[in-house]
């Protein structure tokens, strides 16, 4: 009998989730559990991560007609360079610039959104990068921490987490359920897939729309992809009880 999605949720709990149960799960279900626009950011940042320009285009089309605005998803393409690389990024970028001209031919009428946001001058970066990280671990950080290279600390909290967080137009949680879905899509980053998961937990992201997330990386990029994060999430899961 298929689990359903309630049943899935407390075996991650309980830590049960074994490959034939995986077999079994209701992935339909799970992708109830996101509003059109959440599919839609999961969806393109899914595809954009992997590369599938031929899938992403119609995807990008569906985000738009989903009600997501032109900068909402210009600002998801430049969230995933950080997690994805530029080739991916610029990629994706060169075929929502063709969605978005193609549909302005046909008078679509997109919404173009709000304006990313300067970082004030004068701001110390890393110290706004590192309140931003802040909120996303639910908890205090040491500044300029040791670590093995220490430039990546620097970069982390000055780029990405102020220049890139503090752009606005999307919401930390929007921002988190784009991250996961490209870092899902990857595989083979377990790592930062459970903290980035761990972090969309902690900004109003709960489980169940990380299943749904997953699910929409299941019917984007493949059902054993998908599943490698459902076993993210059950470590996850089990770690924060």
């Amino acid at each position: 009998m298929p689990l359903t999605h309630k049943h899935f949720t407390g075996l991650l709990a309980a830590g049960l989730l074994g490959s034939s149960c995986l077999h079994a799960y209701d992935w339909k279900s799970a992708r109830k559990e996101l509003s059109p626009q959440e599919a839609s950011i999961a969806e393109t940042a899914a595809l954009a991560a992997v590369g599938d320009l031929n899938k992403l285009a119609p995807a990008f089309d569906r985000a738009l007609n989903s009600g997501l605005s032109v900068n909402e998803l210009k600002e998801v393409v430049l969230q995933l360079y950080a997690y994805v690389g530029f080739p991916r990024c610029l990629n994706a970028s060169g075929v929502l610039e063709q969605v978005v001209n193609s549909r302005q031919a046909a008078q679509k009428g997109d919404l173009t959104g709000p304006e990313a946001q300067p970082i004030p001058a004068g701001t110390d970066r890393y110290e706004l990068g590192k309140k931003n990280l802040e909120v996303l671990v639910a908890g205090e950080l040491p500044s300029h921490p040791p670590v093995f290279i220490q430039g990546t600390d620097t970069f982390l909290k000055e780029h990405l987490f102020a220049d890139i967080f503090a752009r606005g137009v999307l919401t930390y949680d929007q921002r988190e359920t784009a991250t996961v879905a490209a870092l899902a899509a990857l595989g083979n980053v377990a790592p930062q897939l459970q903290a980035h998961m761990g972090m969309a937990m902690n900004v109003g992201v709960t489980p169940a729309k990380i299943e749904g997330i997953l699910a929409v990386v299941k019917q984007a990029v493949g059902r054993k992809t998908a599943r490698l994060g459902l076993k993210s999430l059950q470590q996850v899961v089990a770690s924060r009880e």
